[in-house]
């Protein structure tokens, strides 16, 4: 992949070659975490001081033709740059998703620093309906000594300082979709309120907040809710989706048959807990809840619901993306890759073929530990069309992944 035209300019032009080198080291310092970017930018800087001339310019102070060392840096520089870029094109080509809890600015910026193209940002609401980024239902780091996000005005949301708003990140993400088209934002909305009635509310300031930011073809949308995703898919109808929650393994095992089947009787429950709630479901409509709502809400689906089956499926027939999760049958076959390798692959390969026939894309988290080797292991046995959620920040990792041709 190519950078930025100010990086590699070959216009007949009149360029000022001091203006080039100055672009790019700003664009340098979008990701200083990247490799030893902030070794080579320390070091430039310190080149600079050494010539006497700290009011300079970067770009006036590297056309010196005595300093050899800051133009053996740029080099290093443009080299690492375009590390950079291969890497963000390699995780948008296996759909590499940072599925780190990220809730504070300090935490987005590193992970975009460190070479992230698609982070993952949770989403909840405050009483006064703004929106911030936050796994936790709950506002502070201390649970006892916080409160649920959705009970607290704006200014005591803020006056915790441990919680980001959506408005703030998305200006974060939008100087790095701005830098390249290669980056991409997940919002995971975690709730939408208590009612219907909040949700046109809360998902029109969510649209507000990405055409502010010229964020809007680039977001991709995730819920554990059907009726979430359903609400989404309303005021965003191409936007992409991800339905996760965990699909059961065994339990399920003809899981697209009993998605298109009318005769099977619903079964659906929750256990509840205190800011905990864990639903089982194995029934075909969609059941209205208030999903998330002052808590961390979970779904264990036997069957999927057919209308969202049929939104997913469409949203990939229009070329853009409909996921489920795959995440439960990855970790019991992680586990039974330890007993009997050629177990976990079947069942791998089973679920895998279960979202083909429905014509949905797979959302599979990937283990920690090697996430490169566990990535193309599991491409090569759920196939094309997976989303791969990484713990581990994918910016350095990404860089040598072969093509994705040679794993499908």
């Amino acid at each position: 992949m190519s950078g930025p035209e100010s990086i590699n300019q070959t216009s007949e032009e009149t360029v000022d070659v001091s203006d080039d080198k100055e672009k790019l080291v700003e664009r340098a310092r979008l990701y200083r975490k990247f490799g030893k970017m902030a070794l080579y930018l320390s070091k430039l800087d310190e080149s600079k001081k050494t010539t006497g001339e700290e009011n300079d310019t970067v770009g006036e102070t590297l056309d010196s033709p005595e300093d050899v060392q800051a133009d053996a840096l740029i080099a290093q520089i443009e080299n690492t740059l375009k590390d950079v870029d291969k890497s963000l094109g390699k995780q948008i080509d296996y759909s590499i998703i940072n599925h780190k809890q990220i809730n504070t600015k300090d935490a987005l910026e590193h992970e975009l620093q460190s070479g992230t193209s698609i982070p993952e940002l949770d989403i909840r609401f405050d009483k006064d309906g703004k929106p911030w980024i936050s796994h936790s239902p709950r506002a502070g780091t201390r649970f006892f000594f916080s409160k649920p996000i959705h009970t607290l005005s704006s200014e005591e949301v803020a006056d915790y300082g441990q919680r980001l708003s959506l408005e703030d990140g998305l200006e974060v993400v939008q100087q790095y979709a701005k830098d390249n088209p290669d980056h991409r934002v997940v919002l995971e909305l975690k709730e939408l309120g208590p009612s219907a009635d909040t949700r046109q509310k809360y998902l029109e300031s969510i649209k507000a907040l990405l055409d502010q930011n010229e964020l809007t073809d680039v977001a991709i949308f995730a819920t554990l809710s059907p009726s979430i995703l359903k609400s989404t898919h309303d005021v965003f109808p191409n936007n992409s989706k991800i339905l996760n929650g965990g699909i059961c393994p065994i339990i399920s095992y003809e899981l697209a048959d009993k998605s298109l089947d009318d005769g099977e009787k619903d079964r659906e429950f929750a256990m509840k807990a205190p800011n905990l709630e864990l639903f089982f479901s194995n029934s075909a409509e969609i059941a209205e809840r208030a999903d998330g709502y002052g808590k961390q809400t979970g779904y264990l689906w036997t069957r999927l619901p057919k209308e969202t089956v049929a939104t997913l499926a469409e949203l990939n027939k229009n070329g853009n993306t409909g996921a489920a999760s795959l995440t439960l049958v990855n970790k019991f076959a992680n586990i039974l890759d330890k007993f009997s390798p050629k177990t976990a692959q079947k069942i791998r390969e089973h679920y895998a073929e279960q979202l083909d026939r429905l014509g949905i894309k797979k959302q599979v988290a990937i283990s920690r530990k090697n996430p490169a080797e566990n990535l193309q292991k599991t491409v090569s046995q759920m196939g094309k069309n997976t989303i791969l959620y990484s713990d581990t920040s994918p910016g350095e990792w990404a860089i040598d992944l072969p093509e994705k041709s040679e794993q499908e």
